[in-house]
């Protein structure tokens, strides 16, 4: 049980805080972090086109600032699971959920977050 919630923690940490550092370093630059090779190489994540639906331009100050807002959220979440409060595992599954639009190359863990978070859940 404990090493479940620390997984999940852990990889909480690792996907909240790169979003997070992805929305800092492009408000501070101006430019996100894309990968150098691949299919997705040198363009930003899929993430772009909900942003431009929801009418956001992805390059757009607000954008980047909802970035950096939803990976602290997500980690408040992560702190407050942490702690053993019984609402923190709905919220870190519905933003995990709701992360599957930032990356491709990202799915499987926010995949794995979520399988690991339904295993804490029948574990109490």
């Amino acid at each position: 049980m404990k090493g479940l919630r620390f997984a999940v923690i852990l990889l909480v940490v690792l996907e909240a805080g790169w979003i997070t550092f992805d929305g800092a370093q492009a408000l501070r630059t101006g430019v996100y972090l894309k990968p150098r090779l691949g299919a997705y190489g040198g363009r930003v994540g899929e993430w772009t086109r909900v942003a431009s639906v929801l009418g956001a331009r992805p390059a757009s100050t607000r954008a980047k600032w909802t970035l950096i807002g939803y990976g602290i959220a997500w980690l408040c979440a992560a702190f407050a699971f942490a702690r053993g409060a019984g609402w923190a595992w709905w919220v870190l599954f519905v933003f995990a959920g709701g992360a599957l639009w930032y990356s491709i190359l990202a799915v499987p863990l926010f995949l794995a977050q979520m399988l690991l978070l339904i295993a804490v859940r029948r574990d109490t």
